[in-house]
């Protein structure tokens, strides 16, 4: 009876440690990694964890946060319209020269007459096309940058089917005025564009 008892103390005790060799070990080399050994006698690192006690040498990085910048509470300036170019009577300066496919428009030195103001226009025609038409935009302040007057003008009007009249390339020929009526005033400011040129 005590063989038998012994005899199954033994069989439990190595299939126990039999059990426990067949496990996989961890041992833990000089400079913190650890290495798993396995039964089948390979071997691998073992993942690392963030401890820094267990992987002394990891570097860690310090990141610094981009500052916040504080927005005011100041809103953006408006930025008020131009008030164009300006126009000095009683002179002999020219306004502006304005250009478009080709044509230039030269307004030229504005004088005053019975109540009107009258900007004489000097026309070249820059491109390889005749000119039937040429129609312009134009704006009118005072000095105080308030529009006293807006219109369209046709500065040059050739006569449909008859080529006599029309606008050659490479030649200069004297438009119609621009005339605003309104009250006198040593200057005012014009803001004008160029809004079609007819070719044929």
């Amino acid at each position: 009876m005590l063989k038998k008892t012994q005899l199954c103390g033994i069989v439990i005790a190595l299939i126990a440690s039999s059990s426990v060799w067949a496990a996989d070990q961890t041992v833990t080399l000089n400079d913190g990694r650890q290495v798993v050994l396995h039964d089948n006698f390979t071997w691998q690192y073992k993942a690392q964890t963030n401890n820094s006690a267990t992987s002394p040498t990891l570097k860690t990085t310090t990141a610094t946060a981009i500052p916040v910048v504080a927005t005011s509470a100041v809103a953006i300036p408006i930025i008020s319209a131009p008030k164009g170019v300006e126009i000095e009577l009683g002179t002999t300066k020219a306004i502006q020269q304005l250009s478009d496919s080709g044509m230039d428009v030269l307004l030229t030195a504005a004088h005053y007459e019975n109540g009107t103001l009258i900007i004489p226009t000097m026309m070249t025609n820059q491109s390889s096309k005749s000119v039937v038409n040429v129609t312009m935009k134009v704006r009118l302040s005072n000095s105080n940058g308030q529009t006293i007057a807006t219109d369209e003008f046709t500065v040059w009007r050739s006569i449909n089917r008859m080529p006599d009249t029309y606008f050659r390339p490479k030649t200069q020929h004297q438009g119609k005025p621009i005339t605003f009526d309104v009250p006198k005033a040593e200057r005012y400011f014009i803001d004008a564009e160029i809004t079609d040129v007819d070719m044929r």
